[in-house]
């Protein structure tokens, strides 16, 4: 398997493609020789960055940014099901590993320490930028797998315009899309709503549960049954605006909410014998984010401030509403989180040999947790934590083909401080010609217990050390061109080794507890490419590829005598995951296929496969769709026929947790023309 994952990558390296763009000239590649195609920037020494461009974010302007990051990444995103919770991965490690940050606030859960990718619609976001490993040092402490960086951007168009999505899908699905944007020489200001609603009921094979068939009282034959998916519902509602403010003296202001009013049913296991008609599994979110910015440009200066805040409401309901007995509560959660974040910032460029930066990040999270169960009455915590940040960075290029980079990051929670946190970088120049650009990178970073990780109740521990850990990478990256042929790319190798590792485990007193435990050793190799090319004067293509190899080992102690984790793979991360994207162009048709592999994943930290939930087999998806666009003297429009899960195939992410087999979606866009005209 993994000779065929490498063999499609090295096909697609010397494919001929091209980067497809919603309008251009036709032969804008066409070049007479190899050149460099740009200068490095000094802010990237040593970096390990994937960024998804805009293209790549409104191509999938139905998915959250869950899904995009499946393909277009080597980021494993772990999810419960279509429409649930799901989270990143970043090279092995756990999902509070990955830190994320909207506009530049943190949004992690100060509770759990993650994030719900599948709460994100990519239609929200312009611009997102993965840092790999020890590159997330400079941006935020905590990623001691890396860090997602999502942003905003303003809009870059003269007057009024307005765009227009509605989609329908299988399973009784509905998206509806809404955009509304006006600029002038000082004022940009953008309205977005997104609205998706599903009844979510698609039907899978139970693999979990058999059916016996009996004839005259024998036993003649067993079957898999076909089940749908109970209490899938989803009904989503996200609302983002925009204002910005620019000067003529360099100063520019800004603001940006997003509002989420979210209600999901949670689907029961595929072990499940329940009906939905007896039970409410149901969750409810509300949530709302502010950045105010004030940017502002002078001679080698770039100075800027931010302050933020979020509020989110969680409610949980599990409870019985059998018609034969009372209504009960099994149980009712509520979770209630106030942040307010503030930022300064500052960047020197005294000349091009040398960049100096400085930041320094504050948060006051405050969080409220009500638990009621029959088992666990009245458990419950209320806690406030104080954290700042600072880092500091200085990036040097004594020659032209070498480039050196310091980040020093410290970090303070509550009364609590983590030892200095340290970074190195290096760029070097293998050949200019080429384009060819060698990267390497040293830190130690430091990630402090959640909330709930030191006072859930029951279980806990205030005891807890923080995670911390050493990261290595080095690997280089490509840039080539030739005529109407575009290639670039980068392979890098990680090392990493991670300490106190917190894992939650159950306890002789009868529930679950955090401590640490685990001595984790990650290592392995990512790569990417992006192949362009102009095939003629009506025709582009574009060829997209990543691999990842991981191996995420556990050497901690054992936690007891049974305890048979000793140098297995990590439960549920893949060892061998890939992806390929071809994206056609041909006059106004845009054809697209996403062809993604993921590797067995083991649901014990034994690795043990002698029944059949110890492991999850390896599966393949594809995805196709289908554009044609309309342009007449007053609108723009355009049709896109979406075909999810080509090949019907049967998969799951986490264990008991079906995925939909083949569905598809349908979209009409408008965009009128009379409103304003586009720069």
């Amino acid at each position: 398997m993994l000779r065929i994952v490498v063999n499609v990558l090295l096909l697609v390296g010397i494919s001929l493609g091209v980067k497809a763009q919603e309008k251009g000239v036709a032969y804008e590649l066409k070049l007479d020789s190899v050149s460099v195609l740009g200068k490095r920037l000094l802010k990237n020494i040593g970096i390990q960055k994937t960024r998804l461009d805009t293209v790549v974010l409104h191509d999938n302007i139905a998915l959250s940014l869950a899904d995009v990051l499946s393909v277009h990444s080597t980021v494993f995103v772990k999810s419960y099901g279509r429409a649930t919770q799901s989270t990143a991965e970043f090279r092995g490690t756990s999902a509070s590993h990955t830190q994320v940050l909207w506009n530049g606030m943190r949004i992690n859960s100060p509770m759990i320490g993650t994030v719900d990718f599948s709460m994100i619609p990519s239609y929200f976001i312009d611009d997102a930028a993965l840092y790999h490993g020890a590159s997330s040092i400079g941006l935020i402490g905590g990623g001691l797998g890396g860090a997602i960086e999502l942003n905003t951007k303003p809009v870059q168009n003269e007057g009024i315009q307005a765009q227009y999505i509605q989609g329908i899908g299988s399973f009784d699905t509905y998206d509806q899309f809404l955009r509304l944007t006006y600029g002038n020489d000082h004022w940009q200001a953008s309205s977005r709503v997104v609205y998706s609603t599903a009844e979510n009921d698609y039907k899978y094979t139970n693999y979990d549960k058999k059916t016996d068939v009996y004839e005259n009282g024998v036993l003649v034959d067993s079957y898999h049954p076909e089940e749908r998916n109970k209490s899938g519902y989803f009904d989503d509602l996200h609302v983002l605006q925009e204002v910005y403010y620019r000067t003529d003296r360099g100063h520019r202001w800004g603001m940006s909410t997003w509002f989420t009013a979210s209600k999901r049913g949670l689907p029961f296991l595929s072990v499940d014998y329940k009906q939905d008609t007896e039970f409410t599994n149901e969750q409810k979110v509300h949530t709302s984010r502010t950045v105010l910015s004030w940017d502002y440009f002078w001679d080698c200066f770039k100075w800027s401030a931010k302050g933020g805040y979020v509020y989110s409401d969680i409610a949980y309901d599990y409870f019985s509403k059998r018609k034969d007995f009372v209504s009960m509560d099994i149980t009712h959660s509520r979770c209630y989180v106030n942040t307010w974040f503030g930022q300064w910032a500052m960047e020197y460029s005294p000349s091009s040999q040398w960049f100096f930066s400085a930041n320094v990040d504050i948060y006051e999270n405050q969080v409220k947790s009500k638990d009621k169960s029959p088992y666990h009455i009245g458990d419950n915590y209320d806690k406030e934590r104080f954290e700042g940040m600072a880092c500091l960075s200085a990036r040097w290029k004594p020659a032209e083909c070498l480039a050196v980079a310091v980040c020093l990051r410290e970090e303070m929670y509550g009364e609590n401080a983590v030892p200095v946190v340290p970074a190195l970088f290096i760029d070097y120049v293998i050949s200019k010609r080429w384009n060819l650009v060698a990267k390497a990178s040293i830190a130690r970073n430091y990630r402090y217990p959640s909330l709930d990780d030191l006072y859930f109740q029951p279980g806990g521990n205030p005891d807890l050390e923080p995670e911390h850990g050493f990261t290595y990478d080095g690997g280089v990256e490509f840039q080539i061109a030739w005529k109407c042929y575009l290639l670039k790319g980068n392979v890098v190798a990680f090392n990493s080794y991670i300490d106190d590792w917190i894992l939650w485990t159950p306890n002789t007193k009868g529930f679950w507890q955090p401590s640490n435990v685990r001595e984790v050793h990650n290592y392995g190799v990512e790569m990417t490419t992006d192949n362009m090319f102009v095939l003629s004067k009506n025709a582009k293509l574009n060829i997209s590829g990543n691999f990842a190899w991981t191996s995420s080992k556990n050497y901690g102690e054992r936690i007891n005598s049974n305890d048979a984790s000793y140098g297995k793979q990590l439960c549920y991360i893949p060892e061998y995951s890939a992806a390929v994207t071809p994206r056609l162009l041909w006059k106004n048709w845009i054809f697209s296929y996403k062809w993604s592999y993921y590797s067995e994943r083991f649901t014990t930290t034994s690795n043990e496969v002698s029944y059949i939930t110890g492991r999850l087999k390896p599966y393949y998806m594809s995805d196709l769709s289908i554009e044609k666009r309309f342009s007449w003297k007053w609108v723009e429009l355009s049709v896109k026929g979406i075909v999810n899960n080509l090949f019907g195939s049967e998969y799951v992410t986490v264990l008991s947790r079906p995925m939909p087999r083949r569905n598809c979606e349908l979209f009409l866009e408008i965009r009128p023309k009379f409103f304003g005209k586009k720069q």
